[in-house]
């Protein structure tokens, strides 16, 4: 029926033994090394994706890590603010406080300084009067005085008064 056909059994069981031989050859010398490159480039494809995922795990425990140190950055950051807030407000008050207590010194040296003068004038006027007085009496007894003269030298006394500065 093959020979109906013009193929030659021969040559047909001929052409299968070399396709057979081909296919023989080419497994051993070409298709198990072929897949032996496909295994080793599967592991090497495997072998990057779990370096991959240990990398990104490494990747987000430093993340988080970093993200806890600023946060800790942060808080202490906040904290210094604050004491130094505290600190300005206290020395803002010891200040205040400061100048409060030098202003009542102040105060009191001027009001002290103000009672001396008071004293020191009370003092001055004193011995105007005193030595008013004296010229007064002196010049009642050197003349003989009427009561005309007497009015005349208490007018004159209190003229001298009225002219010098007098403070209470």
């Amino acid at each position: 029926m093959l020979e109906t056909l013009g193929i030659d059994f021969k040559e047909l069981i001929f052409a299968v033994i070399n396709f057979l031989i081909l296919i023989g050859v080419l497994g051993k010398f070409l298709y198990k090394p072929f897949l032996g490159i496909l295994e080793k480039r599967t592991q090497t494809i495997k072998e990057a994706f779990d370096n991959a995922e240990a990398t990104n795990l490494k990747a987000d425990q430093k993340y988080e890590a970093y993200s806890r140190i600023l946060a800790r950055a942060d808080d202490e950051a906040r904290e210094i603010v604050k004491a130094a807030k505290v600190r300005a407000d206290e020395q803002a008050n010891r200040i205040v406080e400061d100048a409060k207590a030098e202003a009542v010194k102040i105060k009191e040296q001027a009001l002290s300084d103000i009672e001396r003068e008071k004293m020191m004038a009370l003092a001055d006027v004193r011995e105007q009067i005193a030595e008013l007085s004296m010229l007064a009496a002196e010049q009642i007894l050197e003349k003989e005085i009427s009561l005309e003269g007497q009015d005349q030298i208490i007018d004159s006394v209190l003229e001298k008064a009225g002219a010098g500065t007098w403070q209470n």
